[in-house]
């Protein structure tokens, strides 16, 4: 049987986003390996699949730290003698591919699951450190055998830029969500508020849109029905990400970070995503599943989630003003983002729970190997 291996740069994703089609493969009977740095998630995987550490400075930019680090990776991929590798996020893309390539690996997936910040600041150092990530990954796509995009948006972007071949794309929109687990009619809810909670989860970075989300909180403060609440944790120290001061702040109650997410959804009147960018966000599909409505950034990702006026509303990217306001209008008509929330759950039934998509992952695994 084929040997399948995933890598990533944190233990974590592997751990979220990777695990049901690592369960899939593994209950076909293939073996199945995680390959991350070391982390809180490593025992978790160990568990249940092959787990592999490698060495990784996540933070650094210096060309000989990376190439030390895919040079002992690659030492690591050659003991496995693996048939399949699938790679995901930037630098696993472009170094895991040069790592499995110097290894022998012989096919080699990537997943591109969004652009990231880089995709977002336009000043100088961030357009240099962009236009080198574009040169990294038209070497890396033109080395694997194929890549896994998310949403439409990015693979557009990818041939507009020529990083890669049309006939290399691959297009699996969003990772699911477990529709099962994320079920109203099942999950029971947290003692949260009274109130109508306006929910946002996240990791507290500015590019998720905090800021704004803060401040529709203040311009609708003087609602006695509704609640602002945050999950999520930053990184004090960060520039890019809000620090706990800010977070505990304002007229938005802060909850840190959270493993509830179906608990919290079932209590909340609507999810808020005011996002500058995104892949295709989990959290919105969480709450679609959950038939919570949704308020996002007419955005790349968000916009490929969010209907308008079906399973939500967009708002203007980086207009607080704008997105207090569509968060009001569904405030104001319960009927409303009744219909949307059901009309969310739906939508995860028919096009996006986790198992359909784990089954379009194993048919793009048939394109290069037997499984």
């Amino acid at each position: 049987m084929a040997r399948i291996g995933f890598l990533s740069h944190a233990d974590m994703s592997i751990y979220h986003f990777r695990s049901p089609i690592m369960r899939a493969l593994k209950e076909l009977g293939y073996e199945v390996f995680a390959i991350c740095p070391k982390g809180e998630y490593v025992k978790r995987l160990e568990n249940e699949f092959n787990c592999v550490t490698y060495e990784l400075d996540r933070a650094s930019l210096n060309p000989f730290v990376v190439i030390d680090n895919s040079n002992k990776l690659s030492e690591i991929l050659r003991t496995l003698n693996l048939d399949l590798l699938q790679t995901s996020a930037h630098k696993s893309n472009v170094f895991g591919t040069f790592a499995a390539k110097k290894a022998g690996i012989k096919h080699i997936i990537n997943l591109v699951e969004g652009l990231g910040s880089f995709y977002v600041d336009s000043d100088l150092k961030t357009r240099l450190i962009r236009l080198a990530i574009e040169m990294l990954y038209k070497r890396a796509l033109n080395l694997s055998d194929a890549c896994i995009f998310v949403n439409e948006a990015d693979p557009r972007y990818f041939l507009e830029r020529n990083l890669i071949k049309s006939e290399k794309i691959i297009k699996i929109k969003s990772v699911g969500v477990d529709s099962k687990k994320f079920d109203p009619n099942i999950v029971n809810g947290v003692n949260l508020s009274d109130k109508k909670v306006v929910l946002m989860i996240g990791r507290a970075m500015w590019h998720k849109g905090v800021k704004e989300f803060y401040e529709a909180a203040k311009i609708l403060k003087h609602r006695s029905d509704t609640q602002f609440v945050y999950v999520g944790e930053g990184f004090d120290g960060n520039k890019s990400t809000a620090d706990e001061s800010f977070l505990r702040s304002g007229d938005v109650l802060y909850l840190g970070a959270r493993d509830d997410i179906a608990e919290l959804l079932k209590s909340s009147f609507l999810l808020a995503l005011p996002s500058y960018r995104e892949g295709f966000p989990r959290t919105v599909l969480e709450a679609m599943s959950m038939g919570v409505p949704v308020v996002a950034s007419n955005v790349s990702g968000c916009n490929e989630a969010v209907i308008d006026g079906i399973n939500g509303l967009l708002c203007e990217v980086k207009n607080s003003l704008d997105l207090a306001k569509k968060i009001e209008i569904l405030l104001d008509n319960e009927n409303l983002a009744k219909k949307m929330g059901a009309n969310g759950r739906a939508i995860v039934e028919k096009e996006f729970d986790e198992r359909d998509i784990v089954q379009k992952y194993i048919e793009a695994y048939r394109k290069f190997i037997d499984v």
